[in-house]
């Protein structure tokens, strides 16, 4: 299942020759555009979700993706590489606080490694593989957390 479109013409017109190539087979949908119902529909259906963003300024597919307990591959940009710690290699978080795969380049090897070692853990490790799902699961990144620091500041300001 594909849903979405690119910032380069060239990449939407490739997926539309792929859409009209594949069009009757039933293993394979590709949605170009945007769907809200759909959207929430794959989260909830998939084990993975692939965000390959040149730039990605905020990024909630993958926090939206961690809350339905979809494992993010994602490309290390912007709000992305801020929500999504790469589950073999991140060094700056715990093993129990990393919630996904991370690939740095915008090539199909760096993308291909980031989900064959994700494809790997679901194939090998299933149980590690529903244990990565569980933390990214856990993690908030609603408003409650900074919603409150934001009170409290305002708070501060107001009393002095």
């Amino acid at each position: 299942m594909l849903l979405g479109s690119a910032t380069e013409a060239s990449i939407n017109t490739h997926f539309q020759h792929e859409k009209r190539f594949l069009n009757d087979n039933p293993d394979v949908h590709l949605e170009l555009g945007f769907n809200e119902e759909l959207s929430h529909l794959i989260y909830a259906g998939a084990d993975m979700i692939v965000v390959p963003s040149n730039y990605e300024p905020c990024g909630l597919t993958q926090m939206i993706g961690l809350k339905y307990g979809t494992v993010p591959i994602v490309r290390s940009v912007g709000g992305l590489v801020n929500t999504v710690f790469d589950y073999d290699y991140d060094q700056d978080h715990l093993p129990e606080q990393r919630n996904g795969y991370v690939f740095h380049q915008s090539d199909y090897p760096a993308l291909e490694s980031a989900m064959d070692r994700a494809i790997d853990l679901w194939h090998q490790s299933p149980k590690e593989f529903q244990n990565l799902v569980q933390q990214g699961m856990s993690y908030d990144y609603s408003w409650n957390y900074p919603g409150k620091d934001y009170l409290e500041i305002y708070d501060y300001i107001r009393h002095k």
